[in-house]
């Protein structure tokens, strides 16, 4: 079992991005892992 990614649209991606690096303190920079992993090692390493 795997986790897939989500087909984001591209400009879909960068308006999320800019929603939470604009509305959340300290937070400076929003990243999109698109590696399948086995679903125990969903994290960010």
């Amino acid at each position: 079992m795997t986790a897939d990614v989500y087909p984001f649209k591209p400009e879909d991606l960068f308006d999320i991005s800019i929603s939470i690096t604009n509305s959340v303190k300290d937070v400076g920079r929003v990243v999109y892992d698109i590696s399948s992993k086995p679903p125990a090692t969903i994290e960010w390493e």
